[in-house]
């Protein structure tokens, strides 16, 4: 039996799971290529933070000329990717880990 603690742990990785399959189902949609204002828009951002990120290598985006360009489907993993586990993310972990090492 899973207690209240297991249930919800087991719902977030699920959700997760859920979040991930449609995030990629959808890269026909995704893949198109976008234009430094288009980008800035998507991920709700100026323009200006857009350059620095730019700047710094901090975002995925390709150059052709003096010309910008950016993946819609390379944007979306760049924002997924910056995602920070929880309390109860890293106990149940800790909890996992310390159940399957157990030292006798």
């Amino acid at each position: 039996m899973l207690d209240e603690e297991g249930i919800n742990h087991l719902v977030e990785q699920i959700t997760e799971r859920l979040q991930k399959t449609s995030i990629f189902s959808n890269s026909v949609n995704e893949d198109e290529l976008l234009t430094i204002d288009e980008a800035a828009s998507v991920i709700k951002l100026t323009k200006p933070t857009v350059y620095g990120l730019v700047h710094r290598n901090k975002i995925p985006y390709s150059k052709k000329g003096k010309r910008l360009y950016f993946l819609k489907s390379e944007l979306m993993e760049w924002i997924a990717s910056g995602k920070r586990a929880s309390k109860l993310d890293i106990h149940s972990r800790v909890d996992e880990y310390l159940a399957k090492n157990r030292i006798v």
